[in-house]
């Protein structure tokens, strides 16, 4: 068990180690080729699942395509003080979402690198692009409100094309 801890922590050092090399040498241009990127991932890793209008049903479609590749990431519609997870706002559907365990965080993390750059930028990409795959005619935007080391608090943004 040692030997692969070491190996995914190997891994995640060199991925922030990349990350941050592809910020230093592209500025901020790395911040949208890595979102684009992760769309691509994204739309690839729900090609025949179900689709559906219904944010919260989308989510939990997208939540099982991840877990059926072996992929872990904990996201769940964040209740707050409301009943109801998906709130009205200027004609779009907007839903709070926590991220708990993240791949992504744990590598930046490991190599001691920022949070909110263009691995985030990548996962927010990775999000949107399987969630317009689901939801067709719908743009899908995903907005980080808080960034911390335990869980991150994003606003997921639908609106119809």
């Amino acid at each position: 068990m040692e030997n692969k801890m070491d190996r995914l922590h190997g891994v995640a050092f060199l991925i922030g180690s990349l990350t941050h090399a592809a910020e230093k040498n592209l500025g901020k241009g790395s911040l949208s080729s890595c979102a684009l990127a992760g769309k691509k991932f994204g739309q690839e890793a729900v090609e025949d699942t179900e689709t559906t209008q219904d944010p919260i049903k989308a989510i939990e479609i997208l939540s099982q395509a991840l877990k059926d590749r072996g992929i872990v990431w904990d996201f769940h519609p964040f209740l707050g003080d409301s009943e109801n997870p998906v709130e009205e706002r200027d004609g779009k559907q907007v839903i709070r979402l926590s991220f708990g365990t993240c791949m992504v965080r744990n590598a930046l993390f490991r190599y001691a690198h920022d949070q909110k750059l263009s691995l985030c930028y990548m996962s927010h990409g990775v999000f949107a692009g399987a969630m317009e795959k689901i939801m067709p005619g719908k743009k899908v935007e995903l907005e980080i409100l808080h960034a911390g080391p335990n869980a991150c608090l994003k606003e997921l943004i639908v609106e119809d094309l």
